[in-house]
């Protein structure tokens, strides 16, 4: 079987960016995650865990690679809105961060006009109790510390460490200490069809 999948991005990899996946009709999209997240400000975190989110993601059986969207306030989810699919990839999707990761987009033409910002980290089950403002001897695999611009890179599956279900810990942190910011986060798996 041929993998689509494209390498994994690290923060401070050499390794070339991802090709771009190629449309396969035997590669379907599955939704792990479409959700927008509250994350109240570090001065609450005392209080209440609302400056901090973990989210286990589990990837379905016969996955070839998943992606993974951010934005951080209302300026990229509305940039993302507004683009306009061609008339091919809309008979298959109506979203645009799908038809990108799926390769019927070749970019979506986004840009960095966020206002807000927010961490973004991937890490496996036993790195979770660690995640806090203070501690950084967890061990994550992605991160992107105050990003204000969208994410939108693939993820290799074979290089990726999960546990042994299949699962990611993705966790979220806002580090303002006055103001909270709104988070949507994508994350679709890109699954072999069953025979």
């Amino acid at each position: 079987m041929v993998l689509l999948a494209a390498g994994l991005t690290l923060l401070n990899s050499c390794r070339k960016e991802p090709e771009p996946v190629i449309y396969n009709d035997y590669v379907v999209p599955y939704e792990i995650v479409e959700e927008t997240f509250r994350l109240g400000a570090r001065s609450t975190a005392t209080f209440s865990n609302k400056s901090i989110i973990t989210r286990t993601i589990k990837l379905p059986p016969r996955t070839v690679y998943w992606a993974y969207w951010m934005g951080a306030g209302p300026e990229p989810v509305d940039a993302l809105a507004k683009v306009v699919l061609p008339a091919a990839a809309s008979k298959l999707t109506k979203d645009p961060f799908v038809a990108y990761a799926w390769g019927l987009l070749s970019a979506l033409n986004l840009t960095e006009t966020g206002k807000l910002n927010a961490d973004l980290f991937f890490m496996t089950s036993d790195q979770t109790d660690k995640f806090s403002f203070t501690n950084s001897d967890f061990q994550y695999f992605i991160a992107k510390p105050q990003t204000k611009n969208i994410h939108d890179k693939y993820i290799d599956i074979l290089d990726t460490p999960m546990d042994q279900d299949r699962t990611i810990t993705m966790g979220l942190r806002n580090q303002n200490y006055t103001s909270g910011v709104d988070v949507k986060m994508k994350v679709w798996a890109f699954v072999v069809k069953p025979l």
